[in-house]
């Protein structure tokens, strides 16, 4: 994560975009890692979220190409629901229902369809780790309003979504650790309808 906070400042001065400046292996990572994340039908899995205050939340996440559901259960009933530029955090405790752009946000990178790690999307790194591939991207002519990056299993050749750790433009650092992980569910779209609000 340092390394890929570094890069995110090194770029602060230029607008590159995309992954074409990266050594061929990892272009080929890049795009095994697009192909996966666009070719998702469907998945959902439990999640462990840590905040900025070092607070830990737990729930159920949902995800389908351009699209990404948070349900919190622990510490208390909330649901995030975040596409087509925007995201919609509702606590059922209080009744507050919060509204903000993604266009400013990291997760936003994620949640464009198709994704495509290049035009306006800067990749800053690519590591491999033990069964585990990691990418960290930001918007490529303004790097500095945040970092993500995105972690999945890499066994056999084959991607599996495990995790996204995330820098917004004010340094808040956010991470979503993912466990049993299941794909190709079946997600209706009213699923991805944001909260009333």
């Amino acid at each position: 994560m340092k390394r890929a906070l570094l890069a995110l400042l090194l770029l602060s001065g230029c607008a590159t975009s995309g992954y074409g400046n990266l050594p061929q292996s990892e272009q080929s990572d890049v795009r095994r890692i697009e192909a996966y994340l666009n070719g998702i039908r469907g998945l959902q899995a439990a999640f462990v979220q840590r905040g900025p205050d070092a607070g830990q939340s737990e729930g159920r996440f949902s995800y389908v190409p351009g699209h990404l559901r948070l349900d919190y259960i622990v510490p208390h009933p909330m649901e995030l629901v975040a596409g087509e530029g925007h995201l919609v955090l509702a606590d059922q405790g209080t009744g507050a229902v919060t509204h903000l752009s993604l266009r400013h946000n990291p997760l936003g990178l994620l949640l464009k369809y198709p994704i495509r790690f290049d035009g306006d999307v800067q990749v800053t790194d690519v590591r491999h780790g033990n069964g585990s591939l990691q990418v960290s991207v930001a918007q490529a002519d303004n790097p500095s309003q945040g970092l993500l990056t995105i972690q999945f299993s890499d066994v056999n050749g084959q991607l599996s979504l495990i995790g996204l750790q995330g820098v917004d433009a004010r340094q808040h650092h956010f991470g979503v650790l993912l466990s049993d992980v299941r794909q190709g569910v079946m997600i209706v779209p009213s699923v991805f309808t944001p909260p009333a609000g």
